[in-house]
């Protein structure tokens, strides 16, 4: 996922400050900041100073969209002009998102909107009250186009920051489909099903599941994913709140129950393919194909929504007829289901909420933000009014169906954590499969790096 970092080139038009200082009237300055991202040429730019409210015309946006996903993006911002046409949207990606962002913000440079992937940096953001609440308009789409799960979930401290966008859902179990079938397997419905599934598939000599979580500088999030689904499905939401907020410790026996869920899953070399060893070092993107090898080196992979993007080219040429989906079965049924969801928010930075800059964030709010991307195959978007044949699959549109019928709703539990948590939840759960920690060593490490 993260690569070699890329040349970054600072181009700062400074020749004017001295005219603005000058001037009873500023003129405006343009800063430009240039980054070569794997011989693609990218330009953020905002012009400084903006006086907050003018219209000039133009939006720019900075985020971590890059290849096909900057192009269906790019899609919904020529919708978006179509229906704005004195309105020039610039996006830029960027594979070093998370740093750019940092520098621009300490600089007194951020562009007019930034697209977040994690929920936590939103936080902070609006804490520092470096973004904008959103405003009125803004909040009466909410309310129109979303279930309420996602207004709070964009909220921080009751007050609603971030647009959601495109989001995706986890927590789903993707198998080869006719494989999966000539063997005879069916859906489970409840996790000692799902058990007894997999302890059956242990007897044909494939694995009944493959897992990885190399990621770069990011190693160790596919694991979390994992801890959050099984933590929603044996502790009521208020615990999962807590441990959010570090109120519940991760050496809390309710906590330490779901890595030990997990590890009948991944400790076991005859459960998971290749082992503990495999999981650590593979990247996350790999084992969704090795469901279609040929054998499978596994009937089963826990995945979001978005792995349709990992599959084999031949594979999501024939989506329907090649992959199944289940969703991870409850574990206590007393407890109700939530769905564990992921998504884009994007903020207005202060000083940035023009009237353009507003009218892009209302717009990404409706289901004609989502057609264009929609089309594209992918990805899934939670705005209601959509018509579920925009989706090209079956897949996709049983997906949707789940995620705009879901009453409930919690963000990625890793996401909404401190930063300094968040990481050493990667670490620790990456010290822990790959048996340089023990798991109660894992646990008091990430506990203690609140300390």
């Amino acid at each position: 996922m993260r690569k070699s970092r890329s040349l970054i080139v600072l181009t700062l038009v400074l020749a004017l400050s001295m005219v603005v200082a000058a001037c009873a009237k500023p003129t405006p300055v343009t800063k430009v900041v240039t980054k070569v991202v794997e011989q693609q040429k990218v330009v953020t730019a905002t012009p400084a100073p903006v006086t907050a409210g003018k219209d000039i015309g133009k939006v720019f946006i900075l985020g971590a969209f890059r290849g096909g996903e900057a192009t269906a993006f790019n899609k919904v911002i020529a919708a978006f002009e179509a229906k704005n046409p004195n309105i020039n949207v610039i996006y830029s990606g960027t594979s070093e998102f998370e740093t750019l962002i940092t520098v621009r913000v300490q600089a007194g440079d951020p562009p007019d909107i930034a697209a977040f992937p994690q929920p936590g940096a939103v936080a902070k953001l609006a804490k520092a009250k470096e973004i904008v609440p959103l405003w009125s308009n803004a909040l009466s789409v909410y309310d129109k186009n979303y279930s309420p799960a996602w207004k709070e979930l964009a909220s921080v401290d009751g007050v609603p920051y971030g647009m959601f966008h495109r989001v995706n859902a986890k927590g789903w179990v993707w198998y080869n489909k006719p494989a999966f079938e000539a063997a005879g397997f069916t859906a489970p419905k409840t996790w000692d099903e799902l058990m007894a599934l997999s302890a059956k598939m242990e007897t044909t000599g494939i694995a009944p599941w493959c897992d990885g979580i190399e990621s770069g500088s990011a190693t160790g999030w596919k694991g979390t994913d994992w801890i959050e689904n099984i933590l929603l499905r044996t502790q009521p939401v208020s615990v999962y709140d807590g441990w959010v907020a570090h109120k519940v410790k991760f050496e809390d026996p309710r906590v330490k129950n779901a890595f030990d869920i997990l590890g009948k899953i991944w400790m076991d070399p005859k459960m998971t393919y290749g082992g503990p060893q495999t999981i650590a070092l593979t990247n996350f993107k790999e084992p969704a194909k090795w469901l279609f090898d040929s054998p499978p080196k596994c009937w089963m992979h826990m995945q979001g929504s978005f792995v349709t993007n990992f599959f084999p080219e031949k594979v999501r040429n024939n989506l329907d007829k090649e992959v199944g989906v289940f969703m991870m079965p409850p574990i206590d049924p007393k407890l109700p289901p939530t769905l564990e969801v992921g998504g884009d928010q994007y903020v207005v930075f202060k000083g940035h909420d023009r009237p353009e800059v507003r009218k892009f964030i209302e717009f990404l709010g409706t289901a004609a933000s989502a057609k264009p991307w929609a089309e594209q195959g992918g990805s899934l978007f939670p705005q209601k009014g959509q018509d579920l044949s925009w989706y090209p699959t079956k897949l996709e549109q049983t997906m949707e169906t789940a995620i705009l019928s879901a009453k409930a709703a919690r963000f990625d539990g890793s996401d909404m954590m401190a930063s300094k948590l968040n990481l050493a939840f990667w670490k620790g759960i990456t010290d822990w499969v790959s048996g340089s920690r023990t798991l109660d060593q894992a646990l008091q490490d990430i506990d203690n790096s609140m300390k």
